[in-house]
């Protein structure tokens, strides 16, 4: 009963998100939302907060960017280090 498990992060098979395509099409859709091409030029109103609409989109836009780019690196991206890389061929050398 007092056997731990290994560290999850450790098993898990290598891989890049940027080799798949919903990560690009994610970022170029957060990346357009926060682009106010939608507007007619000069368009002050409707307010919110204070600040004009668009800019309050804008905002959201670019944390919803960062967000997701944040989420990707710590949870999808499982790339090995030079030294873990050295150590596994050490391994299965020996092995």
């Amino acid at each position: 009963m007092d056997q731990r498990r290994s560290d999850p992060r450790a098993e898990r098979p290598l891989r890049e998100p940027i080799r798949h395509p919903w990560p690009w099409v994610a970022l170029a859709i957060s990346v357009l939302a926060g682009v106010p091409l939608y507007l007619s030029p000069g368009l002050v109103r409707p307010l919110v907060f204070g600040v004009p609409a668009w800019l309050a989109g804008s905002v959201l836009a670019a944390l919803a960017f960062s967000a997701l780019t944040s989420w990707m690196c710590l949870r999808w991206w499982n790339l090995a280090e030079p030294a873990e890389e050295a150590a596994r061929n050490d391994d299965r050398g020996t092995a």
